[in-house]
């Protein structure tokens, strides 16, 4: 979470995302006799540099210059709780939170996953690389560490009461979880369900901004989004049931 003496807003905020649009639909751009092995890799890793890039950049620029500070990137012993409790709720919800939208809106059909698996380590490798390491680190931080408490002060306004604070926060979870989402539901085009996508991601967003909200911090966020795109991705290879 950003610090008092952090001093972007939400326009800071909202370049980060759209970085992070950017680099999503970039790769889609290239043309496809571009894509060697060499090169998908090569973009696979220098997309998430430019959002890292940005985030060092407002950190240096608006806040106190230390990630740690500014981002929230430590721990305390409340997260001994805090995180496997986190944890807990997105991989038990999940299931129950997509079970309830196909009902309430139809099975369109699809991958139960978007997690794509491949046999050839160099493959699996580096998507594991992504998907644990890299891309919860960018995601939380940009979402959870710079939009949502961007967004809470901005509707927070001046001197705001217990009760619009409390709205705020609220909003700004929402918000930066519906957010989330929407970066996500690309992936139906490539087969994944859409409804259960949205839903768990929604779902799995509010669950890691109210974690966020809760301890002021994006540590404890990064780890339980790592935890549970590990899980998935072994769940993907049979590796657990």
């Amino acid at each position: 979470m950003t610090t008092s003496t952090s001093r972007w807003g939400l326009l800071h905020a909202l370049v980060g995302v759209g970085i992070f649009v950017a680099c999503i639909f970039a790769p889609s751009l290239l043309p496809d006799e571009w894509m060697s092995y060499p090169v998908w890799l090569a973009v696979r890793f220098a997309m998430p540099m430019f959002v890292i890039a940005w985030i060092v950049f407002a950190s240096r620029r608006w806040g106190t210059g230390s990630l740690i500070a500014d981002y929230g990137l430590s721990f305390k012993w409340i997260d001994l709780l805090a995180i496997p409790a986190a944890f807990a709720v997105i991989w038990v919800g999940e299931p129950i939170i997509a079970g309830i939208a196909l009902v309430m809106f139809g099975d369109p059909g699809g991958f139960d996953t978007n997690v794509f698996t491949s046999p050839e380590p160099m493959i699996w490798v580096p998507d594991l690389i992504l998907a644990v390491l890299i891309a919860p680190f960018t995601e939380e931080i940009v979402f959870r560490g710079m939009l949502q408490p961007s967004l809470k002060r901005w509707f927070d306004g001046n001197a705001p009461d217990q009760d619009r604070r409390f709205r705020a926060t609220n909003a700004a979870v929402l918000i930066t979880a519906a957010l989330f989402c929407s970066l996500h539901l690309p992936q139906i085009l490539g087969g994944v369900n859409g409804v259960s996508l949205a839903a768990v991601t929604f779902f799995s967003g509010i669950v890691l901004g109210a974690l966020a909200m809760a301890t002021r911090r994006t540590a404890p966020s990064i780890v339980v989004h790592s935890a549970t795109n590990l899980l998935a991705t072994a769940t993907a290879y049979g590796l657990v049931t």
